[in-house]
């Protein structure tokens, strides 16, 4: 009968990393940096958590930002004036996500700058989300592969704990 609790606990590691990933519900940039005096193309990921669908986004840089690119979504047309990029004409309907790419190019010092964000809706809504941007040092920008080399680990220890659980169980038989 450990299989099953096994197959159960399994089961709930992996709804529970999905959910971590839906959970955020707001907005997020990948990556989450931009080296200083360099260019990154981030993906900007948009959930609609409203009933209505969304018909436009609007992304506003800060000062020491520029927008290099604006890159095409399916569905929406794209466009940039100074610091401000638009995607319009398309429609994302409740619950669901879609990415918007964009080129950004950082002559900021290190730090924590916000782009603001804007989900606006066919009734006049607008939902406002501040967007964190990390200016790395130009020498030193982080691996994009960090994130994925953390998960890829975190699967491999509940592989080798499972094995363990698996192997003990049959030891006690």
């Amino acid at each position: 009968m450990p299989r099953p609790r096994l197959l159960v606990v399994a089961v709930a590691v992996l709804i529970g990393l999905g959910a971590a990933r839906t959970a955020a519900a707001h907005i997020v940039a990948l990556p989450t940096y931009i080296p200083s005096k360099g260019s990154e193309a981030i993906i900007l990921e948009v959930p609609n958590e409203r009933a209505d669908p969304m018909t436009s986004f609007v992304v506003n840089v800060p000062s020491g930002i520029e927008i290099e690119h604006v890159h095409p979504a399916e569905g929406w047309s794209e466009s940039v004036e100074g610091s401000t990029a638009r995607w319009t004409g398309g429609s994302l309907p409740a619950r669901k996500q879609v990415d918007f790419r964009l080129t950004l190019k950082a002559d900021a010092e290190p730090g924590a700058v916000a782009l603001d964000a804007e989900q606006l809706y066919d009734d006049g809504g607008v939902v406002t989300w501040p967007v964190s941007i990390t200016i790395t040092p130009p020498a030193q920008s982080p691996s994009q592969n960090t994130a994925l080399a953390g998960v890829v680990g975190l699967i491999g220890l509940l592989v080798v704990a499972a094995v363990v659980m698996l192997s003990r169980r049959r030891r006690v038989a």
